[in-house]
C-alpha cells in the first residue's frame, strides 16, 4: 500500500491563548485519534514536535554549513507534527486527514523508489548509462 506522511499544521500563537479546557480536549481527541487509527492500520509511526523556538536550521552557504537557532522559515503556521500513514490511495488517505482532530493537515505522498514512471514521469532515481 502506498504511504504518505500528514503534517499537521498549527499555529503555535493559538495555544497560548486557548483556555486550558479547550487545550486539554484537543490533546485528548488528538491521543484517541492515534490510538483508534493505529490500531486500524492506517498510522506506522510519527510524532508531535516541539514549538519552533527550539529549531535549528543548518543551510550550506559557499559550500560550508551554517547552523543557526531558528526555523528555517519565519511563519505564522509551523508543523506541529508528523505521521507516517499507509493507506489504499489518495482519496483514503484524505478521507483519514479529515477525521483529524486538530488544526490543518498537509498530506505528501511517498516516493516509492521501486515504482516504474507512469504517464511520462521522470524516475525518482537517476539513471545510469
Amino acid at each position: 500500500m502506498p504511504k504518505y506522511v500528514f503534517l499537521f499544521i498549527d499555529d503555535e500563537r493559538l495555544g497560548e491563548s486557548h483556555s486550558s479546557t479547550a487545550t486539554m480536549d484537543t490533546y485528548q481527541a488528538i491521543g484517541k485519534w492515534w490510538e483508534e487509527n493505529s490500531k486500524n492500520g492506517y498510522l506506522k509511526g510519527g510524532e508531535e514536535l516541539q514549538p519552533t523556538r527550539t529549531a535549528t536550521t543548518i543551510r550550506k552557504q559557499n559550500g560550508k554549513a551554517l547552523v543557526t537557532d531558528g526555523p528555517f522559515l519565519e511563519a505564522k503556521e509551523s508543523v506541529g507534527g508528523f505521521a507516517v500513514v499507509e493507506a489504499k490511495d489518495l482519496d483514503d488517505a484524505i478521507a483519514l486527514a479529515k477525521t483529524w482532530p486538530g488544526g490543518g493537515v498537509e498530506v505528501r505522498p511517498c516516493v516509492e523508489h521501486d515504482e516504474q514512471p507512469q504517464h511520462g514521469e521522470q524516475n525518482a532515481q537517476p539513471q545510469h548509462a
